[in-house]
């Protein structure tokens, strides 16, 4: 049985030759050998297409390199030719090179000293990264947009790892909460929760270190001078190879709307509250609003004459009334205690004292009319039977007068 020999060569040097030969003619990767006067003596395919040359060889290393650069580049090639050695041989290095057409653009690039019988030679292996500088800009790009997306972010955002300890806040949640980097340094979540939601809490830190995602937590947290503020948010986790990283927040401050939506149920408490009937509608007459102090006056309930038009309330000539009030209201100005006949869903026919004012948006602009109406019946009874009353004394008072002079007249004959 043939077969070579453990000390028999594997490849002649001949053969070596060829295969290293074919190795640099097929590199993807730009190789050039410079003698020790800057010239290049050897240059592959993937370099010459690189630099956009027919060949390299013969040119001046210089022609590749920016005239920025090129100083530098003549001082390192003396330094070469007197000692021999390059500072950067053997090194992975990147730099800017120079195309045929004057473009610049960025290498990676090894340099390789040699001596041999013919001199001092320089071989350089580069690489065109111009994509992967592309894609890293693009990375640094996407980067720096998120971290001022964060930092600019009204609402807070939190990074807090499996110990509870923070990985990041932004801007906005340093500046709710009062703490500073500093602060950041020595605190855990759980310090700055309030006592009162400080069990729910860990809870919820358990579930979400867990790997569960919560959309919606409402929680409070304690200021660095103790101020009690509600938030609300949502919560997930950064998983890495199985195992969770760190847990991701947004919360946003809701202690003002809060407080709001405290206040406008209070106002609504009182209005429902009210003996008085307390209606809104839009500019063209359609009911919007109706408290109990309108159910109790006009005896629909909310549900029934929500959406109707407030002449169901009225007669025509009532209503061509109301509508000039409306023109007046939607000009800016206050109705007060005009008074008004209204009908009630059983036909009974009501007086009524009304002020009208104008509904805004949050705009301020004006969407509709606020009234205010007061049941004056019985004092328009009262005051109708007074009114009787008076008329009849004082239809008594003239027939006695009058029957008075005629007596005095009759004596007087």
């Amino acid at each position: 049985m043939s077969g070579v020999s453990p000390e028999s060569p594997l490849l002649s040097d001949e053969d070596l030759k060829s295969v290293f030969e074919t190795v640099i003619h097929n590199s993807p990767d730009g190789v050039i050998t410079v003698n020790s006067e800057g010239i290049i003596v050897f240059s592959n395919p993937a370099a010459d297409r690189m630099f956009g040359y027919t060949s390299l060889e013969g040119k001046r290393v210089d022609l590749l390199v920016p005239e920025s650069l090129r100083d530098d580049l003549k001082a390192k090639m003396r330094e070469y030719r007197m000692e021999g050695e390059h500072e950067l041989a053997g090194r992975v290095f990147e730099t800017t090179s120079l195309r045929s057409d004057g473009t610049e653009f960025p290498v990676e690039m090894s340099l390789n000293p040699a001596r041999t019988s013919g001199g001092l030679f320089l071989t350089s292996i580069i690489r065109d990264i111009s994509e992967r500088r592309r894609m890293e800009d693009e990375v640094h790009r996407r980067e720096e947009q998120f971290r001022d997306l964060f930092e600019n972010a009204n609402d807070m955002i939190q990074a807090v790892d499996p110990d509870g300890r923070f990985v990041y806040v932004n801007r906005a949640w340093m500046e709710t909460l009062g703490y500073t980097e500093d602060d950041i340094e020595n605190l855990t979540i759980f310090d700055v929760i309030h006592p009162d939601k400080l069990d729910e809490c860990r809870e919820i830190f358990s579930r979400v270190m867990s790997g569960e995602s919560i959309p919606l937590v409402e929680t409070a947290f304690i200021t660095k001078d103790g101020k009690k503020i509600f938030v609300e948010g949502n919560v997930n986790v950064r998983i890495r190879d199985g195992e969770v990283e760190y847990s991701r927040a947004i919360f946003r401050d809701v202690t003002e709307r809060l407080k709001f939506q405290r206040e406008l149920e209070r106002l609504a408490s009182i209005v429902e509250s009210s003996g008085d009937g307390i209606v809104s509608y839009d500019l063209e007459g359609n009911i919007i609003d109706w408290n109990r102090g309108a159910e109790r006056i006009y005896g629909y309930s909310a549900d029934e004459i929500r959406g109707q038009n407030v002449s169901i309330l009225m007669d025509e000539e009532e209503f061509e009334r109301l509508r000039g009030l409306i023109s007046e209201v939607r000009s800016g100005k206050l109705v007060s205690n005009f008074e008004a006949r209204r009908f009630r869903k059983d036909g009974e026919e009501i007086w009524l004292s009304i002020s009208l004012s104008p509904l805004k948006d949050v705009n301020g602009e004006i969407i509709g009319v606020s009234t205010i109406a007061r049941d004056i019946t019985e004092m328009k009874r009262t005051q109708e039977a007074l009114r009787e009353s008076e008329e009849k004394y004082r239809k008594i008072v003239e027939k006695f007068i009058q029957n008075a002079l005629a007596l005095i007249s009759e004596i007087n004959r």
